[in-house]
């Protein structure tokens, strides 16, 4: 069975978002969504971590892409779309 990051992507483009001090433990919920060919958003992915560093980042992501090219081999993320956190942007280099 497909990943839904495969199957519902149009464009590989992906969206990351996540949550800030919304919960007394302090972690965070990130949400990465692709867009389908309608342009709606199609939420594909949820992590819980209690560190938001570019190390815990890298390593969350980079195993999400690795799925995607497992299963799809020319699979390749053609942009993503993230706001201006600092550990997300460098995540992604």
């Amino acid at each position: 069975m497909r990943s839904m990051m495969i199957k519902y992507s149009h464009n590989n483009i992906i969206s990351m978002d996540s949550t800030f001090s919304t919960n007394k433990y302090g972690y965070q919920l990130y949400t990465l969504m692709v867009f389908d060919e309608h342009r709606n958003g199609v939420p594909v992915a949820w992590v819980i971590s209690s560190r938001n560093t570019i190390a815990e980042l890298s390593k969350w992501m980079s195993t999400l892409f690795s799925i995607g090219k497992k299963e799809r081999p020319d699979w390749q993320v053609q942009a993503f779309i993230t706001d201006d956190a600092t550990a997300e942007i460098e995540a992604l280099r």
